[in-house]
Order: structure tokens, then sequence, then C-alpha cells
């Protein structure tokens, strides 16, 4: 009796493990840096598109003026150009905390979704595929609307927008509270779009439908882009017309998701209406434990960025220019570009998890030990690459994002010291990678919480400590730049104890069929 496979599954389980990788990782790969340079996009189209706008009306001109006491004949009617890009990149910058809150949530449920979904997918259990994927779309939905009423609490202004102003210290600046609430209410208003549309993209993933997954993340892009230039150029919503063309581009994205998997014959996630309307409770419990671990990486760079931005203007021997910082604003210039490099790790774990998570299913130990050696050896190697020509050029990737020409020399060694141990920053992806395909959700928390709490906020203090104490603020990147050398002598004796434990049990469970009888098809339909 002959036995269908999909030709997916054949990959996850036969394929080379060079060729595996490359078919599963470099399409996520592609899709997260696509995705790591929205904030580029959004923020430096914001910076061209915007600006002319902005320096021009009123409300910002009047509260420039007060803010820097223009009275009488001192009075100006339009903010200059590099000083209203200035204050986009800081407001960007706050902003940024709230976008990344977001997607933190609507990556935990959406990739735990995922995860249970892949290991269903290697059971080939298609009934269960289905109730997943069901239960999944109904869990984002309502934990989406909950997240926008949360994120909305903290950021309306007539409520103190205390997660915005409360990165300000005592240089409260209406102009940059008024850029951020006009950037953000849109996303606020179309969280659950952005929630289903990673939610999409996540279930495709686990399909294998890379091809189809990188056309809907490069049409959204483009989409994004012009949808943007369109609204801040032709119909002049300034900070509103950016946020509203990537909320055109999350429209895409979850229009193509619906097209692929309910217009499609062949898919495991078209769910039906009784998957969607009774939720059981255990599976909402296994998306979030499974998730938990991505949302406390992508927590982690939230946090990290909101102490950082918060502390940095409280540092001492700075100056300070339209009750902006300067280490602020060098901060504003480095996190983009954190969001784009991680955003690569974060893609090769995401491909390798899927083949771990498939092969853990299928019990091929031996393969799911052959994968992680060759994905943890390209994750070194990428981060040190990194490393490398941040060294080179700093100081040019600071000036892209409005921080003053003449002072970005200066600052060129801030922000390599800032990077210094990101080389080791690799581990903590491989980590990621082995524990959370194996379905060690706690391990996997666990070893992602280092980086994001136990020891990146101590560091943060210390080194702001340490600033205060010497009037010298380089200490707070000097303990930034220690955190992942901190984890990685914590993560280098996990490693080495799970390997020792069980190393000697890394085999391949034989198949309980020939492959000679497999018959390889698009899609199971019966399993």
């Amino acid at each position: 009796m002959s036995l269908m496979m999909t030709k997916n599954e054949q990959k996850f389980r036969y394929a080379k493990p060079w060729i595996t990788i490359l078919y599963f990782c470099l399409p996520t790969v592609l899709i997260m840096v696509i995705q790591g340079a929205y904030n580029i996009l959004d923020k430096e189209l914001a910076l061209v598109y915007a600006t002319p706008d902005l320096m021009h009306d009123s409300w910002y001109v009047n509260q420039y003026n007060i803010i820097n006491h223009f009275y009488g004949p001192d009075v100006v009617t339009i903010i200059p150009y590099n000083e209203m890009r200035s204050f986009i990149n800081v407001a960007t910058q706050y902003s940024m905390q709230v976008n990344n809150l977001i997607l933190a949530f609507s990556i935990m449920i959406g990739l735990g979704c995922a995860m249970n979904f892949s290991i269903a997918y290697g059971q080939r259990n298609s009934q269960k595929m289905k109730e997943i994927a069901g239960n999944g779309f109904a869990t984002t939905t309502i934990f989406s609307i909950m997240v926008a009423f949360i994120i909305f609490c903290i950021i309306f202004p007539q409520w103190h927008a205390i997660l915005i102003t409360s990165q300000m210290g005592s240089y409260y600046n209406p102009i940059t509270e008024q850029l951020c609430w006009s950037y953000l209410y849109p996303l606020l208003l179309s969280t659950p779009l952005m929630f289903l549309s990673y939610w999409f993209l996540s279930m495709l993933r686990s399909e294998g439908k890379m091809n189809w997954v990188i056309m809907s993340i490069v049409t959204s892009v483009l989409i994004n882009c012009a949808g943007s230039i369109f609204f801040m150029k032709v119909c002049h919503l300034k900070m509103v017309g950016s946020m509203l063309g990537t909320v055109l581009s999350y429209f895409v994205q979850f229009v193509w998701g619906v097209i692929l998997i309910f217009c499609f014959k062949h898919s495991n996630a078209r769910f039906s209406k009784y998957d969607l309307f009774f939720i059981k409770w255990n599976n909402v419990v296994n998306f979030m434990k499974a998730g938990l671990p991505n949302f406390i990486i992508s927590l982690s760079f939230m946090l990290t960025s909101y102490v950082a931005t918060s502390l940095a203007v409280l540092l001492p021997n700075q100056k300070y220019e339209n009750n902006i910082a300067i280490l602020q604003q060098l901060i504003a210039a480095i996190n983009p570009w954190i969001t784009f490099i991680i955003s690569v790790g974060f893609g090769l774990t995401q491909g390798a998890r899927s083949i771990i998570a498939y092969n853990y299913g299928a019990e091929k130990y031996n393969r799911i030990w052959q994968v992680l050696k060759r994905v943890s050896l390209v994750l070194i190697i990428w981060f040190c690459l990194i490393f490398i020509l941040i060294m080179i050029f700093a100081s040019d990737m600071i000036k892209l994002f409005a921080f003053p020409g003449q002072d970005a020399a200066q600052y060129h060694w801030w922000v390599g010291i800032y990077f210094m141990a990101y080389p080791t920053c690799s581990l903590t992806f491989i980590c990621l990678t082995l524990f959370q395909g194996i379905n060690k959700s706690m391990m996997a928390t666990f070893t992602n919480s280092l980086r994001s709490v136990v020891i990146a906020l101590p560091c943060l203090a210390i080194g702001y400590g340490i600033s205060i104490a010497t009037g010298n603020p380089i200490w707070f990147f000097i303990l930034i730049g220690l955190t992942d050398f901190i984890c990685a002598g914590i993560l280098i004796p996990i490693l080495w104890f799970y390997w020792k434990k069980y190393h000697h049990q890394l085999i391949d469970t034989p198949d309980n069929f020939n492959l000679q009888d497999v018959v390889f098809v698009k899609k199971v339909t019966n399993v």
C-alpha cells in the first residue's frame, strides 16, 4: 500500500542538511530582513517626505518658539530643516518602543501557533493542524484587540502618554510627543490587521510555502514605500501618512494570506467554522508557551531600547538642543540598525526551528544535530561580520538617521563599543533554535530572558550609575556592550551540559514505512 507524503516533508526528512537549511532558512531570512528594514524605511521616508510639511506646520512652529524662548523679533515662522529632522529621529525612536511592544505580542501568538502547527505537521496529523489553525486565528484576533486597548491607555496624550513622556526625563518636549501620537494612532486602529498578517505569514512558513511568503513580503514592502510617499508627499498627511503606508502593507499581507490558505486547494491550515469558534483552552496555553521565548527575545529589544533611551537623556556631560539630548539622538540612530541586524539571526532561527520541530516530531534526532551545528556556524559568521562592518562604517550608519554630522566622528567608537559583544550574541539564537525546536519552552524562555532582563537591565543600571559617579557617559555604552559577553558565559555551560547528556541519543528513529512505497504530493488529504 502506498503512502502519501508532501514534497516539503521529503525535504524536511531526507534532503541534505545544507540543502534543507537553504530551502527553509533562506526565505525566512529574506522575510525577516525585509521586515527588519521596515524601521529603516519608515524612519528614512518620514525624514525625507514628512519634514518639509512639518517644518512649516503652525502648531509645531509655535511649540518650537516656546521651547527656545523666542519672543517678538526672535520668533521664527519655519523650523530649521535639520532640527525638524532631529525631532522626527527622536520621535520615531520613542514610537519604536510601542511598535516593538505590539510586534512582540504578535510574534508570541503567531509563532506559538505556527510552532504547534509544525509539530502536528511532523506527526502528519491533518485534523490537529486544522484545529490549531482555527483556534490560532480566533485567539490572535481576540488577543490583538486586548493589546491595542492596553497600548492605547499608555500612549494617549490626554492620559499623559506614560510610555512616551517617561523617555523624555525632565526634558519634556511637546513636539516629539505630538509626532509620536500622529505616527502611532493609525497603527493602534489596525492592530488586529497587523497581528493577523503576521499569523498568516507564520502559518504559511510552517507549511513551507516560502516562495509565496516572499512574494507577499516583497509586494507589501513596495506598497508600503509607495503608499507612505503618496500619503506624505501628495496628501500631505505628515507622520500619519508615514504609518498609513505601513498599515496598507499589513492589509496586503492579510489579503495574500487569505488567498493562499482559503482559495488554493493545497493548504493544511484551512480550518472550519467549528475550529474557529470552539476554542480549546489547552491550545491557547500551548500557543502562549511555545511563543513565549519569541516574545521574550522580542520584548528584550523593546525593554533594552526603552530603558537605554530613558536613561540616555539623564547621562552627564552631554549637550542638549531643543530639549533633545545628543546621546538620545545617538541611540535613536543606532536602534534601526540593531533591528535589521538581529532580523537575520531571527530569520535563521525561525527557519531552523521549523526544520528541527518537524524532525523532533518525526524522531530524527541525528538530523536535528546536523541541522543545528550548521545553522550555528552561519549565525556565528553573521554576527562576526556585522561587528567588523560596524567598526568600519559606524559614523556613516548614524548619519543616515539625522544624527548631527559634526558629531558623528566623535561618537564613531561609541557605536563600536555598543556592538562589541555581538559575535557572542549568536549563542542566544543558537539556544533559541535548539530549545524551541525540541519543544523545551521553559529552557528557551530562560536562555532568552538572560539577554532581555536578567543581564541586560542590570548592565544598563550599573552603566548609568558609573556614568553618574564618574561624570563620563561612555561607561553606559561599555556596560551595554558587555551584556552579550556575560550571557555567553552562562549559555556555553548550558549547551555543553546538553551535549554531554544527550549526544549519545542523537540517532534517527527508522521510518515505519518503506520509502519505495511513498508517493510525493503537494498535500496529504487523509492522514
